[in-house]
């Protein structure tokens, strides 16, 4: 009977002690919420004319910005519409590219150009308008960003 208790109690402890410890293999990260750059779309660059369709990249697009505290990089994740009118019904799939340029805040140098590979599925018969909210993410250093960045969106 004691033995038992002993057991019991022992197992308890254990567990107390188990569930009040932090895991050591687990890295927490701290993430912070940052004012997003200067963004827009290049008005040249945000639709493409294919003859049975005409694909616009929306102006109602939303940038979030966070700064991964033990990493120095600024995660820049942005959420955007594509919108596909169809003159004829010929292709079920289309595919876009998502550019975005990032140069610094005088606009004098580029510092990354990111590319997005987009397939638009047409899923559905008879629609003559169909619309893709999509998101893309990308990183930037924290040095970099602290200096100043603009965005610029096109596709192609």
């Amino acid at each position: 009977m004691i033995k038992n208790k002993f057991l019991i109690c022992s197992i308890l402890s254990f567990f107390f002690i188990a569930c009040s410890n932090s895991n050591p293999l687990k890295k927490e990260a701290y993430v912070i919420d940052k004012d997003c750059p200067q963004s827009l779309i290049l008005y040249e660059a945000k639709s493409l004319d294919l003859g049975n369709a005409f694909i616009e990249l929306q102006n109602n697009y939303a940038l979030n910005c966070y700064l991964f505290v033990d990493e120095d990089k600024v995660e820049i994740s942005t959420d955007y519409n594509l919108s596909v009118l169809l003159s004829e019904e010929e292709k079920n799939t289309y595919e876009v590219e998502l550019i975005i340029f990032v140069t610094n805040i005088n606009e004098e140098k580029k510092i990354a150009e990111l590319q997005y590979s987009k397939d638009l599925k047409l899923d559905r018969e008879g629609y003559k308008l169909y619309s893709f909210d999509l998101n893309d993410k990308f990183q930037i250093d924290l040095d970099t960003y602290d200096k100043g960045i603009k965005l610029f969106f096109a596709i192609n």
